[in-house]
């Protein structure tokens, strides 16, 4: 089971959010230290302009689940000591429910917005990369991404391709009407950069991207007929721009409150809409008491989304309801799969005591067997376990997956198995039975038969 330990646009404001939104170069190292916490044995962090939150498992396969989310919550508290009044917590099959609810985007600012499932595959790839991937999150995250996919192909919440940088462009179109002949700044040339400005293109907008790595600049103002500035160009852009959309990932203020003063003049008192899409924000907040300057972010947005959500609703009930039916598939499986350790340790000590008897057996009067006889013996033994195993595992299995009907059986079974087998004692199969010198004389008869090899 996992927990998740994280705020969102819901439970804490920007000023909030983006206390803990960490770089992307920073995430790795922050994700070995989370690991490596005493209850803590897997990490993930998803991290996006309207969410930071982090996905844990414990160390240990029944390990405590809200310790765990206790470790978690102190890193973030780490980070910021104000986030932690704007926590929250979801441990076990919530924690599961939650995060096939933010991959299917019925948690997002923009309810259907298609961005999320590539950020929480790039959080799983950054986790990966920093090994604090295991067993649990291998198995819930790529299951969760199969949610989100269900979600788009079988409802229409995704329709229209609303989003962040939709749903700014909308408002740019509120504030002018038509945004044909209008100069629009981009700031930033990554993705939520690139689908703004394809929006803003069809809209007839004049466009000049402006960004650190020319590189892109170059490749993403020709994909959009625009034209590529510098960054020492940014106080040009800013003179000819009647919209600004930001999104950089850069830690502080890119445009602040002395760079817009001191372009007042050159710009001949025409108003300036910035939309900061950033998270840590792009535009200083003070640039708003400038006059002519008016300042929309992330929180601001959620005013124009509400408009959008009425339509979406039908589809919405939809989805929750594929999310619902995969997270109890994911918890039967899960509860099905608290009883594997107990079985393969049942298997472990059987096939110990198989194994041992087999070898005692040939080293004694069954010495003169060959290879090919031998083979026949130890194939004979794995049938035997698989068979003697199969009815008992089966039943394990299913009582798990039945466990709501009875909270208590599994553990009683797992317990049963423990006394009755010693299953978690570490024994000698060899010496168990003997002192390694002397045979049953049925199981050497039974063993001969099984081989051919029957004394004349």
């Amino acid at each position: 089971m996992i927990t998740i330990v994280g705020l969102n646009h819901k439970t804490a404001p920007i000023a909030v959010r983006e206390r803990i939104a960490l770089p992307k170069d920073q995430i790795a190292r922050a994700l070995t230290q989370v690991a490596a916490r005493s209850h803590v044995g897997e990490a993930m962090l998803i991290s996006t302009c309207n969410r930071v939150e982090l996905v844990t498992a414990p160390r240990a396969a029944h390990g405590d689940l809200v310790a765990t989310a206790e470790d978690a919550a102190d890193a973030l508290a780490q980070i910021a000591p104000e986030v932690e009044r704007h926590l929250y917590v979801y441990i076990g099959a919530d924690a599961v429910k939650h995060l096939f609810r933010v991959a299917s985007s019925l948690d997002s600012l923009v309810l259907g917005e298609p961005q999320i499932l590539g950020q929480l595959k790039e959080a799983f790839d950054l986790a990966r990369k920093a090994k604090t991937v295991g067993r649990a999150l291998h198995r819930t995250v790529p299951r969760a991404l199969h949610t989100a996919k269900r979600v788009r192909s079988q409802t229409a919440l995704g329709a229209g391709q609303v989003s962040v940088p939709s749903v700014s462009v909308d408002l740019a179109k509120q504030i002018f009407g038509e945004l044909a002949g209008r100069t629009v700044v981009l700031i930033g040339s990554g993705e939520m950069a690139e689908t703004s400005a394809k929006l803003l293109r069809n809209a007839g907008a004049r466009l000049i991207v402006v960004g650190r790595n020319a590189a892109r600049v170059s490749v993403l103002s020709r994909a959009v007929e625009g034209e590529g500035f510098t960054w020492e160009r940014l106080a040009e852009a800013l003179v000819a721009a009647d919209v600004v959309i930001t999104s950089t990932s850069a830690p502080g203020f890119v445009v602040d409150h002395a760079l817009l003063a001191g372009l007042r003049r050159r710009r001949k008192g025409r108003s300036l809409f910035l939309i900061d899409l950033a998270v840590p924000r792009d535009v200083e907040p003070r640039v708003e008491s400038l006059d002519g300057v008016f300042l929309y972010n992330v929180d601001d947005l959620s005013k124009v989304v509400s408009e959008s959500l009425a339509s979406r609703a039908r589809e919405a009930e939809r989805a929750e309801a594929i999310v619902l039916e995969e997270a109890l598939g994911w918890e039967r499986w899960a509860d099905a799969e608290q009883v594997t350790p107990a079985v393969v340790m049942l298997r472990e000590r059987f096939s110990a005591v198989f194994r041992a008897e087999l070898e005692r057996s040939l080293r004694g009067r069954l010495k003169h067997l060959g290879s090919e006889e031998r083979a026949a013996l130890e194939l004979m033994l794995d049938s035997a376990l698989n068979k003697l195993l199969h009815s008992p595992t089966r039943r394990l299995r299913s009582v798990a997956a039945e466990h709501r009907l009875d909270a208590d059986r599994v553990e009683q079974l797992v317990l049963s198995l423990d006394e009755l087998f010693a299953v978690d004692e570490p024994g000698d199969a060899a010496a168990e039975d003997g002192d390694g010198d002397t045979v049953d004389s049925a199981t050497e008869d039974a063993a001969r038969r099984a081989t051919g090899t029957e004394s004349r």
